[in-house]
Order: C-alpha cells, then sequence, then structure tokens
C-alpha cells in the first residue's frame, strides 16, 4: 500500500461514520503514513504485530486484507482486530500489550526462531510501569522484540506537561525502542462531529451479538484416580512434576530450584523449565499468555493471592478475553496456580492473607478449582493439564498441614 491508499481507506471509514453505520467506539489512524510505510519496509511476513486501538494502518500494512479489515470495523471489532494466520494481535487496553509481546519474544528465542516482534505503542502507553517493566526485560535478555511509540504528545487530549510536570522525553535504550513523533489529524476517538445517534441506535446489536461468549470447557471428573496415603503437599508436588513432562513453562518468583522451588513443590521439574520473574506480577501474566500464543502451556505461580491484584489487568482483560475478542483465532491455555496464604507457621497479615477466589469467579469467565483434599489436586490439575483455555487452581496453605487436611 501507498500513502494515498491508507488515507482513502480512512476517509471510507469516516463515510460509514457520517452515514451512521458504525454505533460504537473506533479510532482513526491518520498523519503517521509516511513513518509506517518506512518501518513496515523491515517487517517480515511471520512477524507478530502488536497494536494498539489505533490500527487501521498497522493491520492494512501487515497484510490484512482491506476488505477484512472494513468488515471488521463495521463489526464493532475496530479496537479489536486480530488475524492468527498473519500473527496481528490488538488490545485496547493498550497498557498491557507490551508484557504480551515479552512472552512471545521470550518463546520464539527459546525456538531459535528467525520471527520478530513488533510492538506499536502511543506516548500514554510509554506512561506505565507495564512499559518500563517490558523494555527493561526486552532490553536484559536481548529479545528479538522492538517497541515502536508512536508519539502524537497526547494521552486522550492531555499532552506530557500536562501529565507529568515537564515535557522532557523519557530516555530508552535504542536497541529495542523507537520514537516517532507525528500530529494526528482527528480527536482521539471518532470525528469532530457526531454522527446521527438516533439512527446509530436502530442498527446497535448486543454485546454477544458482536462478541459471542464462550462455552465454558467440561472435563472428566477423574473420579477413578487413587491416589492412596499422600499428603496435600505431596499431591501437588506430584501434579507439577507431571506438568513438567509436557511442554509447559513455570513462571513467576520464588520457582527455581535455588529460590525455594515454589514451597518445594517444584522440585520433579527440570529447572530449564522454571522462568524465575522479577516481582512483577503483571508481567508475569502478560508472559505467560506470550509464550501461550507459540505452543507453551505456561503455568504462572502466584505465591499470595494479595500480590494477584496488580496482576489483574493480564488475567481480567487479557487472559480471559483474548479468545473471546479474537473470535477463537487466538487461544490462551495458561494455568494460573494461585496460593491464598490463610495458614502456616507465621501470622501473614492484612495484606498477605486475602482471599479473592470469589472476587476472580466475578472477574473471569474461565473455570477456577478450589482443591481442598490430595485427591482435589490430582484431578484438578488434570483438568488444567488438558485444558485448551486458561484455567485457575486456588491452593490454600492451611491445607498443607497433615495428609488430608481439609477447611
Amino acid at each position: 500500500m501507498n500513502k494515498q491508499q491508507l488515507i482513502d481507506f480512512e476517509s471510507k471509514i469516516i463515510n460509514h461514520y457520517n452515514n451512521n453505520k458504525l454505533p460504537f467506539l473506533f479510532h482513526l489512524s491518520g498523519g503517521n503514513e509516511i513513518e509506517l510505510l518506512e518501518i513496515f519496509q523491515h517487517v517480515e511476513k511471520g512477524d507478530y504485530v502488536l497494536a494498539t486501538h489505533r490500527n487501521h494502518y498497522h493491520a492494512l500494512l501487515h497484510g490484512l486484507p482491506q476488505d477484512k479489515v472494513e468488515q471488521r470495523i463495521l463489526d464493532g471489532r475496530s479496537m479489536f482486530m486480530y488475524d492468527r494466520e498473519r500473527n496481528f494481535f490488538s488490545s485496547a487496553i493498550v497498557g498491557g500489550i507490551p508484557g504480551i509481546a515479552v512472552g512471545i519474544a521470550w518463546a520464539l528465542k527459546q525456538k531459535n526462531s528467525d520471527q520478530f516482534v513488533w510492538c506499536f505503542v502511543g506516548d500514554g502507553a510509554e506512561d506505565t510501569g507495564n512499559f518500563a517493566e517490558a523494555v527493561r526485560y526486552v532490553d536484559g535478555w536481548n529479545l528479538p522484540c522492538k517497541f515502536i511509540i508512536e508519539d502524537n504528545d497526547k494521552s486522550i487530549i492531555a499532552n506530557k506537561k500536562t501529565r507529568w510536570g515537564t515535557s522532557d522525553l523519557q530516555e530508552w535504550p535504542n536497541t529495542c525502542v523507537y520514537r516517532y513523533n507525528y500530529e494526528l489529524p482527528f480527536p482521539h476517538a471518532r470525528t469532530k462531529d457526531f454522527c446521527d445517534l438516533s439512527e446509530t441506535k436502530k442498527i446497535l446489536k448486543t454485546d454477544e451479538e458482536y462478541f459471542p461468549k464462550l462455552p465454558q470447557e467440561t472435563f472428566p471428573d477423574f473420579n477413578d484416580i487413587e491416589i492412596g496415603d499422600m499428603s496435600y503437599k505431596e499431591a501437588v508436588t506430584q501434579a507439577m512434576t507431571e506438568l513438567g513432562k509436557d511442554n509447559t513453562m513455570f513462571i513467576g518468583y520464588n520457582v527455581g530450584g535455588e529460590f525455594g522451588n515454589a514451597m518445594g513443590t517444584l522440585q520433579g521439574v527440570p529447572e530449564e523449565k522454571k522462568l524465575e520473574t522479577p516481582v512483577a506480577e503483571n508481567l508475569m501474566g502478560s508472559l505467560a499468555l506470550g509464550m501461550s500464543f507459540e505452543g507453551i502451556k505456561p503455568v504462572v505461580y502466584y505465591e499470595r493471592h494479595d500480590f494477584m491484584l496488580v496482576g489483574a489487568d493480564a488475567i481480567g482483560n487479557h487472559i480471559n478475553h483474548v479468545e473471546r475478542l479474537s473470535h477463537g483465532e487466538f487461544k490462551a491455555p495458561v494455568i494460573l496456580r494461585t496460593v491464598v496464604a490463610d495458614g502456616g507457621p507465621f501470622y501473614s497479615g492484612p495484606t498477605h492473607s486475602q482471599d479473592f477466589t470469589k472476587v476472580f469467579r466475578e472477574m473471569v469467565d474461565f473455570p477456577i478449582f478450589e482443591p481442598m483434599t490430595p485427591d482435589e489436586v490430582i484431578r484438578d490439575y488434570k483438568k488444567a493439564q488438558m485444558a485448551k483455555g486458561p484455567v485457575m487452581i486456588v491452593e490454600r496453605k492451611s491445607c498443607y498441614d497433615g495428609k488430608t487436611t481439609t477447611i
């Protein structure tokens, strides 16, 4: 495509809006045609391109057909543009995209792949701690990923001076971050003029019509499994050992052998399958999601529910929704292994022993299992092992006392 073709495409989208055919939020591209045409000369077929809610140009330049992009915009998917065949991914929760890019890049490096990850963010997403974590991780581990900051000096409508008290630019390593400046000719969303809302209401569909909900996964009950005389911790350890035989990766802090083996439960898992992460819970979940796109089944270890609130974006906005938002093109076979510190030899205090199981049941649509006995541990992890989508397992430290402890 050339500059004029890109501009003409957005003009067509504006025309749809003026004709009252877009009764939903959308964000127009523009003003950065030359910069993107130059960047996409370096993007190879098979590379991943991750974009934000403002993604029309990126999708077109990465090979998505014009009619396909146009139809998806007409179907309410302007902010949710996906294409598994071309490895195109977008998210309207822009702060979460960089961590997902990191997970993909990590998996590609492990496979010695020639593929590369191009992650486009605006300078508003640059403001986030998630972006800083992702850049530091890519730079430190020399991962095949480049972050492109599309800087129009606006977060919605506020400029850097307004947001930070200074307009000075943050310095990032040029090995993995590239910035270009441009001026967006449109408002943050839509156009300057409103369409006829009385007309658009007539064609507005329901949430489930735009994004059909996924059926709940079903699993065997595995009641035929007999584990004999085994403690809760021994059952968890056996389940982890079995998971370690698959194409899995155990992600979190204190998961390595020299760091505690996740309360000693990962001693049967090969060390090369354990990824010790920074204390960055949202990055942990995002890493897992990105890895899962490349065929890895990640097991994310959150040693306390309290800490998971930091990772709620990765869990609630991305791991939970990616299959539905992409209409099944991307799946997230991620196991979230979580622990409620409701027992043990030491009192942990109010912010180290909270149980958010009910909160997560409200937040996510995927299965949450709460094994209370050794038998249930083995059965529930078997279900998680065979799941095609995400699963959360809630362990409780009070169950770790004795042979068959329940609460």
